[in-house]
């Protein structure tokens, strides 16, 4: 077999260490992304639900499946629904009496006339931001779509904890009562070096008998509706 140029050998040793050096840095970054776990609570220490936890970097390859909120027992169910902008949401009524659902928020206004048992085309949200929800028929029902600008979320459960598996350093956090708009953001930065869990305070407005702010349409249901 004859020998190889010496060009040649060298420039192969280069495409290894090319290889190799890829290679690395591919599992240096995979390695990189981690669990980080949050614990919310608010001024008095006491654990936050439906706090949503965002940070960029998310990409969405293909159109997320039409999402949920349904009205169960007078309410909205779940309290928070959180999707990704451009993503539909099915509004089933699982109740069997009338509902009238309605937004006026700036990234969706609708509204939506639901009979028992009933469903609706569905709704897509175009815009990031923070769609509040109301019923037109029953005042207590209120209830939050959070679309997120194509970013990884999390949602904190009742014990106030979340876990997004990220190496992002940089996090957006959101609750309905952080702002009487419902709609700002709180921005925090964590050590990377800290593994630890990220305990985040949120200072929470007190509760109030003021609902989301209601609407008059041109028809609604009849009063003797329940």
């Amino acid at each position: 077999m004859k020998n190889r140029p010496v060009f040649y050998t060298k420039h192969k040793h280069w495409l290894s260490r090319l290889v190799l050096t890829t290679i690395s840095l591919l599992i240096f970054s995979v390695d990189a992304r981690q669990d980080i776990h949050f614990k919310v609570v608010d001024q008095f220490g006491t654990p936050v639900a439906n706090a949503v936890v965002s940070t960029h970097g998310a990409s969405l390859n293909s159109p997320q499946a039409p999402a949920v909120m349904d009205q169960i027992n007078k309410q909205f169910a779940p309290h928070v629904l959180v999707v990704q902008k451009g993503q539909s949401v099915r509004f089933p009524n699982s109740d069997d009496i009338r509902h009238h659902i309605y937004s006026f928020s700036q990234p969706k206004p609708f509204e939506i006339r639901l009979f028992k048992g009933e469903e609706s085309s569905p709704v897509t949200f175009e815009q990031p931001g923070v769609v509040v929800l109301g019923c037109n028929i029953h005042d207590q029902m209120i209830g939050y779509i959070y679309i997120a600008d194509h970013e990884l979320t999390a949602l904190t459960d009742e014990n106030g904890e979340a876990t997004l598996h990220t190496q992002a350093t940089e996090f957006n956090i959101w609750q309905p009562k952080l702002s009487s708009s419902h709609s700002e953001r709180i921005h925090i930065v964590r050590d990377a070096a800290d593994v630890a869990q990220q305990k985040v305070t949120l200072p929470l407005l007190e509760e109030t008998n003021t609902h989301v702010k209601k609407r008059t349409f041109s028809r609604k249901f009849s009063s003797g509706d329940p």
